[in-house]
């Protein structure tokens, strides 16, 4: 059966979204309405809120998985199961409800052919070289770090890897957990999926500075956009109501929204 080439993978674990958030599920469907939107729901939520949202606006699905807290969250990204689920497609790009897409340029991303891309993190303690990887362990320290909030993944190569190494990686998590670490499954993927896979490819980092931007902590005048020019901005963003709201709430407007 031929694939689909992507869907939008939303995640949520709100009965009804806080408004900003709100706003950024709002553009998600108004840009990427002709790809299937597929609301990834924490166990038993009520999801009426979203359905009436979404009537009319884009073709929504809700798959249904169980996870508590963030941490667990992030378990789910490096399990198998959670791939299995979505075989059906070529692609998935995680879409959080703190994203905000300016354009549609997926089918373009997905052309590349890299098995990941994630927005490019601006935080000075990724650039450090002070930052603690465990080679023994197989971590190496990537190019750069890349935020899975915004990410775009090939689902069979995710599924692969997750498959072939289910005993170190739920070893990993039991070691995790009785150590009471927290957990950051796009750094743990950067550091460790391609030494996991030499096939494992992930887009560089010219590319992802133009794919996204997880905007945190960085100075402004460094940025390789402008929130003055809408041209230079990428593909997408995320964690816009944490970091700098103030830097993406004129962008935001000018998009059309009364934020």
């Amino acid at each position: 059966m031929k694939k689909e080439l992507v869907t939008v993978v939303i995640p949520i674990r709100l009965e009804e979204l806080p408004e900003l958030e709100k706003v950024s599920l709002e553009q998600t469907l108004r840009v990427l309405n002709k790809y299937t939107i597929t609301f990834m729901t924490q166990k038993g939520l009520n999801t009426a809120w979203y359905q009436e949202f979404c009537r009319g606006k884009a073709t929504v699905k809700f798959e249904e998985f169980k996870w508590n807290g963030f941490n667990e969250f992030g378990a789910m990204m490096t399990n198998a199961k959670f791939y299995g689920r979505f075989r059906a497609y070529e692609y998935m790009l995680i879409c959080h409800t703190d994203a905000f897409v300016f354009r549609d340029e997926l089918e373009k991303w997905c052309n590349t052919g890299y098995d990941y891309i994630a927005s490019l993190i601006y935080n000075s303690f990724w650039e450090g070289e002070g930052l603690p990887v465990r080679p023994i362990l197989g971590f190496t320290r990537p190019d750069y770090y890349g935020n899975g909030g915004f990410a775009l993944k090939r689902v069979e190569t995710f599924y692969r890897i997750c498959s072939r190494f289910r005993l170190y990686l739920d070893f990993f998590h039991w070691t995790r957990r009785i150590r009471n670490r927290g957990f950051l499954d796009d750094i743990f993927v950067a550091q460790l999926f391609p030494n996991l896979s030499s096939k494992f490819s992930v887009a560089p980092k010219s590319m992802a500075q133009e794919f996204g931007a997880a905007y945190e902590f960085w100075e402004e005048k460094d940025l390789p956009f402008t929130n003055k020019d809408h041209n230079t901005l990428p593909f997408g963003i995320h964690g816009f109501i944490k970091y700098h709201p103030e830097y993406w709430i004129p962008v935001i407007r000018e998009c059309g929204y009364a934020v």
